[in-house]
């Protein structure tokens, strides 16, 4: 008000239009901050905040639990392989330390630094998670992935392998019982088990028919942007007729995985953005991918061979490294289950028997939702 009377005081001669002036000018003199500190205070649209950046070297990163925290994210650890995994809904972010690329859903692209491994999980460069990795999880368009999955996330839908058919019988038990169709009707009875629990399934074959080995990597690799999973099931044979037991064989690491990568980078087309243009992208890609998918066959193989052993009472022999044609030809995680020695007298009566062939599709089931149920559990974390 003491500017309003130095304004009068100084004005006394003033006719009564011009004081009207004034005070309306003096009002809005005064009003004006009030109303440009309302504007400021309104709420706007912005962009989550992202907890302070550290410090590695000279470079700044951000850590893959901010990143998770600021955007609602679930957050994967995978401390063999250090690599980490951040997702929403259908939106996947893949990243490894010590590696410049990540799968952001079915792109690929590289960050300016390597993410580093940072007090037991991972460090991703500050300004790739500014540049690409906040609009990602932002934007609402979402692309299909295509990208294999890996063992980032849990099993939604898998591909059922019915070992032989047809004019291959499999192995052959003293008393004529063939593989093809133990193995057939256990696939089948696998399969409304799984669905069931709401995992979808795929039939390698759904008669008595011959598939070749390359026919069932092909269907498998078809199949690769949408199945997490080929699990190919089999009866044993042994020359000895007392040897028994189950058995479950994933990828042997002495497969040359730079071969494979080369030949898939060669016929399997993925979508490199921002550059990644080096002669040898798609093969490092395609390596990181088989490595990751051998961990998550180990892993479920683990689970399988304890749950049939357990539920069927019969001797657990292991997991095994195998170079089985029908899981090198795959893009995808694979394991092959022996689900009994056909060549055992004791075990082919067994397997003739329905309700027994039922006790296995159960203990396969089991083995493969307890996957689910520990990866939900223990190594998935919602922040």
């Amino acid at each position: 008000m003491g500017v309003i009377r130095l304004l009068f005081g100084l004005n006394s001669g003033i006719n009564k239009g011009a004081m009207k002036k004034i005070f309306l000018l003096s009002t809005l003199y005064f009003l004006l901050p009030t109303f440009l500190i309302g504007c400021a205070g309104r709420s706007v649209v912005s962009t989550p905040r992202l907890k302070q950046t550290v410090r590695i070297g000279s470079s700044r990163y951000i850590t893959a639990q901010s990143l998770s925290e600021a955007y609602n994210l679930d957050y994967y650890w995978d401390a063999i392989t250090k690599k980490v995994t951040l997702s929403k809904g259908e939106k996947a972010a893949r990243m490894m330390a010590g590696s410049r690329l990540a799968l952001l859903n079915d792109s690929v692209r590289t960050m300016d630094k390597e993410a580093r491994f940072y007090q037991g999980s991972l460090a991703i460069p500050e300004s790739f998670t500014r540049r690409s990795l906040s609009p990602f999880f932002r934007e609402k368009h979402i692309r299909k992935k295509i990208i294999p999955p890996t063992s980032g996330l849990p099993i939604k839908k898998v591909i059922i392998d019915a070992g032989h058919g047809g004019k291959d019988p499999g192995a052959v038990g003293r008393r004529g019982l063939k593989e093809k169709d133990v193995v057939l009707d256990i696939a089948k009875r696998l399969k409304k088990k799984l669905e069931a629990r709401g995992i979808d399934v795929i039939l390698t074959r759904e008669s008595d028919r011959f598939i070749s080995l390359s026919q069932r990597s092909r269907i498998a690799n078809a199949n690769a942007g949408d199945v997490d999973f080929f699990i190919s099931i089999h009866a044993n044979a042994s020359r000895s007729s007392w040897v028994n037991g189950v058995e479950v064989f994933y990828l042997s690491e002495s497969i040359d995985d730079d071969l494979r990568a080369f030949r898939a980078a060669k016929n399997y087309k993925l979508n490199l953005k921002e550059g990644c243009s080096g002669k040898y992208t798609k093969v490092i890609l395609w390596d990181l991918i088989y490595r990751n998918n051998r961990k998550a066959s180990i892993r479920l193989a683990s689970y399988v061979c304890k749950s049939l052993s357990k539920n069927i009472r019969q001797r657990n022999r292991g997991i095994k490294p195998a170079r089985f044609y029908v899981l090198k030809g795959t893009n995808i995680p694979a394991i092959l289950a022996e689900v009994g020695f056909i060549s055992n007298a004791r075990e082919e009566k067994k397997l003739r028997d329905a309700s027994y062939r039922n006790k296995i599709a159960q203990a396969l089931a089991d083995g493969i939702i307890q996957y689910n149920r520990d990866f939900t559990q223990r190594r998935y974390t919602r922040h």
